[in-house]
């Protein structure tokens, strides 16, 4: 979970016209070897049955497209979208910025097994489908493994016949979809934003499925095309996949300014958590899970705490690590957990705070760091992946080495113990923040999509 600020709710209405048989709801289960057989056979059969509807899909693009268009119509699909998490939100808000711009653009995903298909939005540009199996997702409580009724996706082209796909992450659905888009003659792209390979390292136990994971995962960003990164530490980590550097494009990120701002200060906004509003007020957001390397905050804040009076952490989120890591802070007073917030009382936790403290190694970005600069706060982040290509070091925060035992907590009492200086990088905190905007980041998205969709990358 990355906290972006609020957005708006989807409605159910109009969905029967965009999916068939809508409130199909369909079969879930445990990640078990019967379950796993099982996913496969019909995996395997979704393609089989679908096949003739492949051919004439086929058939029928190919005189739909006759005419070509300068501007692309595109679709973004994804897996565990109904998930409260980063790429959820942070695509459905890239879809109202394009939208906004007068864009076609569309989000593609499957509704969660407990929860019903539908389209969201007024004009029906997110289409929650229904799907034929699926099973939880190691090392995740709240995501799962899906595969997707291909007719659903079928159907979906024909509503909307897309010149350009973007896969947001190389699951089952995306695979399917990619399948189908390669018979329509669609062009495919992906957007590596999550670290997948390090994830399966962290959280899946058992060797063979790390190696089953990492082998997909580099075929399947291979296979997609040209592939998308937020930040230069990943544009390397997709290059050792075996993706030439000419087919890797950075492309900015952006976060809500109007949301996050150091105004939304106000009195009460730690009191209604039950938060301590005096001393310095250390802060963590985002998913509570072990690829954060929150064991690396939890060794270093008793330390702090002991050499730093009146300071406190706030751990705002939630995930399957929050009863490990309350565990690790147990009888400690001057440790908080808020659970999962949003909207003005994010806003308000926030630009209350003092320091966001982000240990994470794995994150190919970073919103939460760029929420918290743009609130007026400054950061400690550690020196792999994004966040560290956010941070300017020695000026709106601290980038520590992960690799060096203690410095961490060195970090942070340079910063907390220093208050003319977290004054002076509270400062700079903002101006920083202020290069990555929604409007920059839709603008360059879009010409990308365009570029790519005229052969001209």
């Amino acid at each position: 979970m990355e906290p972006i600020g609020a957005v708006a709710a989807g409605s159910e209405a109009g969905l029967e016209a965009e999916v068939p048989e809508a409130r199909w709801h369909r079969p879930h289960g445990p990640m078990a070897l019967t379950g796993i057989i099982r996913f496969v056979a019909l995996y395997s059969l979704e393609f089989a049955l679908n096949l003739p509807a492949l051919f004439r899909l086929r058939s029928w693009y190919r005189r739909v497209k006759s005419v070509h268009a300068e501007e692309p119509m595109v679709a973004c699909v994804g897996e565990n979208l109904d998930e409260v998490n980063g790429i959820a939100l942070t695509s459905r808000i890239m879809l109202r910025e394009l939208r906004n711009l007068g864009k076609q653009v569309f989000i593609f995903g499957t509704a969660f097994h407990e929860k019903q298909p539908r389209s969201e939005g007024p004009d029906g540009s997110v289409v929650m489908a229904p799907g034929r199996y699926s099973m939880d997702q190691a090392g995740y409580a709240a995501s799962e493994v899906a595969m997707l009724r291909l007719d659903s996706f079928i159907h979906f082209l024909r509503m909307h016949p897309v010149d350009v796909i973007e896969f947001q992450t190389p699951g089952p659905v995306s695979v399917q979809c990619l399948v189908a888009a390669r018979f329509a003659g669609i062009k495919t792209l992906s957007h590596y934003r999550t670290d997948i390979i390090t994830y399966s390292k962290l959280l899946v136990k058992n060797r063979l499925g790390v190696w089953i994971i990492n082998t997909w995962t580099t075929l399947m960003t291979r296979w997609m095309g040209p592939v998308v990164v937020p930040s230069e530490a990943y544009r390397k980590k997709v290059q050792e996949m075996g993706v030439p550097i000419g087919r890797i494009y950075k492309l900015p990120r952006g976060v809500d300014f109007k949301n996050f701002h150091p105004e939304k200060a106000a009195n009460g906004a730690w009191r209604a958590f039950g938060l301590p509003e005096e001393g310095i007020r250390l802060m963590y957001v985002g998913r509570v899970s072990r690829e954060k390397n929150l064991d690396a905050l939890a060794d270093a804040f008793p330390s702090v705490a002991a050499r730093t009076p009146g300071v406190s952490l706030t751990v705002v989120g939630a995930g399957p690590y929050l009863e490990g890591l309350k565990e690790r802070f147990a009888g400690r007073k001057d440790v908080f957990f808020t659970g999962v917030v949003h909207g003005e009382s994010l806003s308000g936790l926030f630009a209350s705070a003092d320091i966001l403290v982000f240990p994470s190694l794995t994150d190919t970005f970073g919103n939460s760091v760029v929420e918290a600069l743009a609130s007026g706060i400054p950061c400690i982040t550690s020196d792999e992946g994004g966040p560290r290509e956010i941070i300017v070091d020695g000026e709106c925060g601290l980038v520590f080495d992960h690799a060096l035992p203690g410095d961490l907590e060195a970090k942070i009492l340079a910063l907390a113990g220093d208050p003319a200086k977290l004054l002076a990088f509270k400062a700079k905190a903002r101006e920083r923040a202020m290069q990555f905007t929604y409007d920059r980041s839709a603008h360059a998205f879009w010409d990308f999509y365009t570029r790519y969709h005229n052969n001209r990358l």
